[in-house]
């Protein structure tokens, strides 16, 4: 059940590679974008513990939505969450539940509390959910926020950053 590396894995990895300090990834899979950053503090949350061997990358095994770490503690929450529109979440690494973004929106609303005052949170997202609806949420919260997109043939993947400084 962890998520292989893909399209999305690279676009969220080619934009986070530099950062540096605390950083925090919910739903951390395999580890790989962790494992390829040069931030000084890597901590990975996930329901399912990766086969990991790697001493720079501290794994917490615990459900994301409740990530049992004190507020403000990081100056980066990076996810690439499960964002495939599904009614029923049979497979955990892919289904984002109703429109694809209720997984989502819960990754967010704890790197929201995670995050650091004038920390960054970095996330994926696809055409395929309802995006507009996450970004009716960011703008409800008065988050300030960048989108970038990447084009595929059967989808649009989007990376948002949420800016807080």
């Amino acid at each position: 059940m962890v998520y292989k590396p893909a399209e999305d894995t690279y676009f969220l990895l080619d934009a986070i590679k530099d950062i540096k300090g605390k950083v925090m990834e919910l739903g951390c899979g395999s580890c790989y974008v962790l494992s390829n950053i040069k931030a000084s503090f890597k901590v990975g949350c996930d329901l399912y513990k990766p086969d990991l061997n790697k001493n720079d990358i501290e794994f917490v095994l615990a459900d994301c939505k409740n990530a049992p770490f004190r507020a403000n503690s990081f100056d980066y929450v990076i996810f690439n969450p499960p964002y495939l529109p599904s009614e029923h979440i049979i497979d955990i690494a892919v289904d984002g539940g109703k429109g694809g973004i209720e997984i989502p929106l819960q990754f967010l609303r704890t790197g929201l509390r995670l995050v650091k005052e004038k920390g960054k949170i970095y996330f994926i997202i696809s055409s395929l959910s309802d995006y507009e609806t996450l970004e009716q949420f960011l703008k409800k919260s008065g988050l300030k926020y960048i989108k970038k997109e990447k084009r595929l043939f059967y989808e649009t993947l989007y990376l948002y950053l949420v800016d807080l400084s």
